[in-house]
């Protein structure tokens, strides 16, 4: 009896490894089961390209019926496409681009699903390079060997909204297509059916796209590909956060996206009238290997003018307080690189990748520990400079 304890004692650091392994993977089946109670999920599956042609550097542009409106579209009804590039099979960027909001009465956003394609000839910048010259070294794209799936945004909703609205005061069309829902499912469909053998798959997205990556997009990964998959979301200049003051303007996006059915029942901190930041805490809490990285100026001109925050000091105010509460509550798993004095807007697909610095860190840098889940890798939140 006394050796089987000894052999009982033996394997218990074994078993408890192994228990806290389960915990550690993935998202919870009860939060799940929310989010397909909410309807995230009410598209996978839905939509299949109806053409695909072969373009340059390797690019293939997928095409989608617009199914009369019901199917991906632009928000003008115009088609929507998805591009995707084959490298590695077992890594897989996730790419949501960006382009500003439609709401009532305030229309800034892209409007076609080749607005902003990838680069797809001649000298690329930011992560679409595999390299860049800085003169006195030339620098690896941590992310050159990645396959991709570009997602052009051309919804106006942040890749959240699935509502239609007739407005004779919208310039182009006469009903808004929000179809952002519909645009990202159909997209990480089509990822799952090009590069099914993805183990390591990053969500990133700029401005707009930043937005749709930190909010659903990850739940839709985990539907599409499981918990098996090591899942990264990299947010490059998506805010999230808001001003809360901007009461007209909150309360137009919740109507005319409905982005607000998608929020699950037990997140009490997710009101479309508040905060979304706390749909990221709310998976960060029930997914516990998702890790999450945030990239912002403190200056910012292009979110300052969609959150209506005037001045520097008040748009550094909101960002670090609202993700630095994330950063509080995850250390380990959800980190931000904010530079100061500078009001420059997003980064990934910019030279800004390669030269921008904080605290003497190079970004690119940054994102390759990020990605290859280094230790060392920190947070990092530059002192207050005022921007030129």
């Amino acid at each position: 009896m006394r050796s089987n304890r000894l052999l009982a004692l033996a394997l218990l650091p074994m078993a408890l490894l192994l228990l806290g392994a389960g915990r550690e993977r993935g998202l919870d089946p009860q939060a799940l089961d929310e989010l397909a109670a909410a309807g995230v999920n009410k598209y996978a599956g839905a939509f299949e390209p109806v053409a695909s042609e072969a373009l340059a550097d390797g690019w293939v542009r997928h095409s989608f019926d617009t199914d009369g409106g019901d199917g991906p579209v632009c928000i003008a009804e115009t088609p929507f496409a998805v591009f995707t590039r084959a490298r590695n099979p077992n890594r897989l960027l996730f790419f949501m681009q960006g382009g500003g909001a439609c709401w009532q009465d305030f229309y800034f956003c892209n409007l076609l699903a080749d607005a902003l394609p990838p680069p797809l000839a001649g000298p690329a910048s930011g992560i679409w390079a595999d390299s860049f010259d800085a003169g006195s070294e030339t620098i690896r794209n941590p992310l050159h060997d990645w396959s991709v799936v570009y997602v052009p945004y051309c919804d106006g909703s942040v890749f959240a909204g699935d509502n239609d609205v007739d407005d004779p005061n919208f310039p182009f069309a006469p009903v808004r297509r929000h179809r952002g829902l519909r645009n990202a499912t159909a997209a990480m469909d089509l990822a799952k059916d090009i590069f099914p053998r993805a183990k390591r798959i990053l969500i990133a997205g700029s401005s707009a796209g930043g937005v749709g990556a930190a909010a659903l997009a990850p739940f839709l990964a985990r539907f599409v590909y499981g918990n098996s998959v090591r899942l990264m979301v990299l947010n490059d200049a998506g805010p999230v956060a808001i001003n809360l003051d901007e009461t007209a303007a909150i309360e137009a996006r919740a109507a005319d996206w409905q982005f607000g059915q998608f929020l699950p029942a037990s997140c009490s901190g997710c009101d479309e009238a508040g905060q979304i930041t706390a749909i990221i805490e709310w998976r960060l809490e029930r997914d516990r290997s998702v890790r999450e990285a945030f990239y912002s100026t403190d200056g910012d001109a292009v979110d300052r003018f969609f959150v209506n925050i005037p001045t520097q000091e008040e748009y550094r105010e909101l960002i670090v307080t609202e993700h630095g509460a994330l950063h509080a509550a995850y250390p380990d798993r959800y980190k931000r690189f904010i530079r100061s004095g500078d009001d420059e807007h997003t980064a990934l697909q910019l030279p800004t990748f390669y030269l921008g610095e904080a605290n003497g860190v190079p970004l690119y840098q940054w994102t390759s520990d990020f990605v290859k889940r280094r230790r060392f890798w920190i947070d990092i939140v530059e002192d207050f400079v005022p921007a030129p």
